[in-house]
């Protein structure tokens, strides 16, 4: 291998490693997004939830938890169940304490992920819908969630995917999700857990 094709490999490995918040910001959509999002009103929506729920939130805003849930629902096909039932798994209440251990710079851009997502304009904008996410039925929502994955604009799909990831994960690795996909725990040697 030549001296060239390292550094031409080396480069190509420094493009896909390109940070979130570098690419938004290299994207003219993504550019406008990070300028709106602050305009934004949180309280375009009256959030109500349990003040059990509420008590316990460390990162979310009210308005925060209720999109992340709503999204959650959408992607794992599993509506939380009543707060305290320890039926369901409260992924968004899951996702919160995660959230709250991460780099200030990771929580920033999830908040304004979470205002972009969930802005009427932002829905007007893309999708042609007057509402946000919160205010759709699900049907609505799924279109709308499936309007950011199929996305021309990388930021959309980007911001699609962090919420997958964030809910797949906090979902499924919660054990009381483990029995619907048929995982049983760790065997280690000797038939300890």
């Amino acid at each position: 291998m030549s001296r060239r094709d390292v550094l031409r490999a080396h480069e190509d490995h420094g493009a896909a490693t390109i940070g979130r918040r570098r690419f938004l910001r290299q994207t003219l959509f993504g550019a406008a997004a990070l300028f709106v999002a602050p305009a934004l009103s949180s309280r375009l929506i009256h959030a109500q939830i349990s003040p059990e729920t509420a008590g316990k939130l460390q990162f979310f805003s009210n308005q925060e938890y209720l999109v992340v849930s709503a999204a959650a629902a959408r992607l794992t096909g599993h509506i939380p169940g009543e707060p305290g039932s320890g039926q369901t798994v409260d992924t968004a209440l899951r996702a919160d304490t995660f959230l709250g251990t991460e780099d200030p710079e990771i929580q920033e851009q999830i908040h304004l992920l979470l205002t972009i997502f969930n802005s009427p304009i932002t829905a007007f904008i893309f999708s042609f819908k007057f509402s946000g996410f919160l205010s759709m039925d699900p049907a609505g929502q799924d279109n709308y969630l499936e309007g950011w994955m199929t996305s021309s604009l990388g930021f959309r799909r980007t911001g699609f995917q962090a919420l997958k990831r964030l809910s797949m994960s906090m979902h499924y690795t919660d054990a009381r999700s483990w029995k619907e996909i048929g995982f049983h725990g760790m065997e280690l040697p000797g038939g300890a857990r």
